[in-house]
This record gives structure tokens, sequence and C-alpha cells, in this order.
């Protein structure tokens, strides 16, 4: 019987290939390998493999300029805490969560969620109402966004998101820490991108406790 280690190495090499393939056709077909790059990530975010997901997430590459409102994916379920659960439980009700919003000259930005999900943040994100609506979304939870060296292993560069800005009054809170958690994107192929999320914990140890994809606008209508 095959060790997990062997497998853990077959599944390496299995999405490492793919990835490989995929960056050789964004030389000549950019849009075609965007589109069956998001594909991909959809597919696993579908059925939640999350070593897969780890692993293209760590041959990611570090995003020299992100820019606009980027479509965003939950990339399976949320994992490690108890608050975390509560998460999973929303996304499986509704993808509340739109994508984000980059301004690369100001390296801020902000998330945007579906406009009838805002009570429900206001409930579990107690005391925050740095909101901004529309008729169909809202716009929070601000940012800070450099290029740095991943938090923790694999120490890649990447394009980290701090909520901890006290400036943006980011709730803490135990429903919702977000002022607690740092987002590091990395680029897959140009124009789509994977994220993994850190929590910071009332210890001080940092551990992942989701993954989330991004793509620039092809034709989307996003706000």
């Amino acid at each position: 019987m095959p060790s997990p280690s062997a497998h853990t190495n077959h599944t390496d090499q299995h999405v490492g290939a793919l990835l490989t393939e995929l960056r050789s056709l964004a030389e000549h077909s950019p849009a075609v390998a965007r589109k069956e790059t998001w594909e991909l990530l959809e597919r696993l975010a579908r059925e939640d493999r999350r070593p897969e997901i780890a692993t293209l997430w760590a041959q990611g590459r570090p995003p020299e300029v992100m820019d606009g409102a980027l479509e965003g994916l939950i990339m399976g379920s949320m994992w490690g805490t108890p608050e975390t659960k509560l998460g999973s439980l929303l996304i499986k009700i509704h993808p509340t969560w739109l994508g984000k919003t980059f301004d690369m000259s100001s390296g801020t930005g902000f998330n945007r969620l579906v406009r009838f999900s805002q009570p429900i943040f206001l409930v579990i994100a107690a005391g925050y109402r740095s909101f901004r609506s529309d008729r169909r979304v809202i716009e929070g939870f601000h940012f800070r966004h450099s290029l740095q060296t991943a938090a923790i292993a694999p120490h890649i560069r990447v394009r980290a998101l701090d909520y901890g800005v006290p400036e943006f009054g980011n709730p803490s809170v135990r429903t919702f820490p977000i002022a607690r958690t740092r987002d590091e994107v990395v680029e897959l192929v140009p124009g789509v991108y994977l994220g993994r999320a850190l929590l910071t914990h009332s210890n001080g140890t940092i551990a992942p406790i989701a993954h989330f994809a991004l793509r620039d606008r092809l034709g989307t209508d996003l706000a």
C-alpha cells in the first residue's frame, strides 16, 4: 500500500504539471489559460481538495500588480477554529463574498459582498459600521497590501493583505476576527490568483484557515 507521503508527492506532481501546462498556454493564449485555470480552481473548490489547493498556492508567483475589482471564489470549506465553522455554514447557505477591489496607487483595498448579507455581518461582526453600499453590493473590511515574504511556511513571496490597520476599524470579535487575519495572494497565471487566509490566535500562533481565488474582470459585470 502506498504511504501517505507517496500520495502527497503524486498530488504535488500532478497539480504541478497542470500548472506548468497552463503557464505555457498563457504565453500564446492568455484568455484560454485564464479560463482553464479558473475552471480547475472551481473543480478543486467544489470537491474541497485542500491538498491540491495548497500545492498550487505553494507554486504561485508574487503578483507584481493587482488593481481594480477582482471576482472571488471561496476554495472549499474553512477550517482550524470553531469560529470558521460559522463561515463554512454561511458559504453553504450562500456565497456572500463577491471578491476584492485593489487600489494599486494607494496600496489599499476592500472586500465586496452581496447586499442582503449586511444584516448578517452586523450581527457576527458586532460594532462594525464601515460599510458602503448600493442596491446590489456592500463594500467593507478594508486592507493594506504589499509584496512580502509569507508569514509561515512555505516562505514564498506573496502579496500580503493586512486587515489589522487601526484606522480601518476592522472587527476582532470571536465570531469574525478579521483584524487578526492576513491574506497572502499568489499569481497562478496572469489574471488568476490564489490566496490563503491566516489567522493569528490569541496565543500568538499563526495558522491557515481558508483558501480563496481571484480573477481579473473578463467581461464579467462586477461592481
